[in-house]
């Protein structure tokens, strides 16, 4: 019960501060349209503060954001029936200070990454994105989309390897 009060004493904006780029980096990846991703990002932070008493602290506190983050997600997705975002939208994902030449090699291994990631299963897809854009851990990830750390870790461990088939130049 301390953490429950603990964090419901927290500053709004010190959650805030921490978990909002992540999460907008979780939906710019999953979301075509940038305005679409500002208003899911503020909902989830509503939804958050709304339900910060109902925080028991069995978890993470991370894990449980990017749950409600994820189910924001799914909504969304079911109620406008939208696809994944296309591969300019990972080009801003990343600030470079590179020579043009190699962001424009970046950017072409980028997308080719991404463009294989979208022939992983769903879920293969689900646990890469909230690894890398996330930057969560698995027990996190684990958590949020209600799987065992295990079939997190075997999900994302063939995601990986099948990638790393794909990604193989061929010369």
């Amino acid at each position: 019960m301390n953490t429950v009060r603990a964090l419901q004493s927290t500053d709004h904006k010190r959650i805030y501060e921490e978990y909002a780029a992540r999460i907008t980096r979780y939906f710019r990846y999953r979301i075509r349209n940038s305005w679409d991703v500002e208003d899911l990002t503020t909902t989830v932070f509503i939804k958050v503060y709304a339900k910060l008493d109902q925080y028991d602290g069995r978890h993470p506190f991370g894990a449980w954001i990017f749950r409600i983050a994820h189910n924001t997600l799914i909504d969304y997705l079911r109620k406008k029936r939208e696809y994944p975002a296309e591969q300019e939208m990972f080009a801003s994902l990343v600030a470079s200070e590179k020579l043009p030449e190699e962001r424009v090699l970046k950017q072409e291994s980028d997308e080719d990454l991404w463009r294989n990631v979208k022939t992983l299963t769903v879920d293969q897809r689900n646990v890469i994105s909230l690894r890398y854009l996330a930057d969560l851990r698995m027990n996190e990830i684990a958590e949020i989309l209600g799987k065992s750390e295990a079939s997190v870790k075997i999900l994302h461990f063939r995601g990986i390897k099948k990638l790393q088939k794909m990604m193989v130049p061929q010369g």
